[in-house]
């Protein structure tokens, strides 16, 4: 059996630190996720779970002096690139690993992903931002900033430009503005199937919260 340019315990060791919402636990479910639907779509697995595995690198643990300085899907590209040229992937491998990970962060629009390995990771790391874990992961980032977990019916939220800031952004306007809206940008077939089972959960988990919020439970 060939050796893995990356096995799952040295990446595990590039991650010393992190929240609840983009720990290694993080990584592992989208790497598993990537990998289901790399297999389905007929991707190079391998360079999805190499993606995969190194996508959030500099988010905990800057491990090259430019990560400061590149938004941190950008510096675990070159990471990532410079990585796997050392240990011997061909060079087009590895660009479609660098491409994948510059290409799956939601906020930045300027990249698209090209390839169906770039989709693949795209659409796993959207998953696990929505479903049961995607409600659980907006909860913790809200108790570890102090926010307040409810102030209004979701369906109620004003206009994005006219969002609240600061402690008074909760979960379920992390819904709004942004979960709800994740089903929509999924790449493959399978992605879009895991998401639409997601995202039910998702808008029937904040319909119920707002119920017993406002005692019509």
């Amino acid at each position: 059996m060939p050796v893995p340019y990356l096995t799952e315990a040295e990446a595990q060791a590039l991650y010393t630190t992190g929240d609840a919402a983009h720990d290694f636990d993080h990584v592992l479910r989208v790497t598993r996720l990537a990998t289901l639907i790399a297999t389905a779509e007929g991707a190079d697995v391998e360079v999805v779970r190499l993606a995969a595995l190194l996508h959030d690198v500099p988010r905990t643990d800057a491990p090259t002096a430019h990560a400061a300085r590149l938004a941190h899907h950008l510096a675990a590209a070159q990471f990532a690139g410079e990585l796997l040229l050392a240990r011997g992937m061909a060079p087009e491998r590895v660009q479609n690993v660098v491409h994948a990970i510059e290409a799956h962060r939601f906020r930045d629009q300027t990249i698209r992903p090209n390839t169906v390995e770039a989709k693949c990771l795209y659409d796993a790391d959207k998953l696990d931002s929505i479903g049961a874990i995607g409600v659980a992961r907006a909860f913790a980032f809200a108790g570890a900033h102090n926010n307040r977990l409810w102030t209004e019916p979701w369906r109620e939220a004003p206009p994005d430009d006219a969002k609240p800031e600061g402690g008074d952004y909760t979960p379920v306007h992390e819904f709004v503005y942004k979960l709800q809206r994740i089903l929509a940008t999924l790449f493959t077939e399978t992605g879009r199937k895991l998401g639409a089972r997601r995202h039910a959960a998702m808008v029937a988990f904040y319909d119920q919260l707002d119920a017993e919020m406002l005692d019509l439970d």
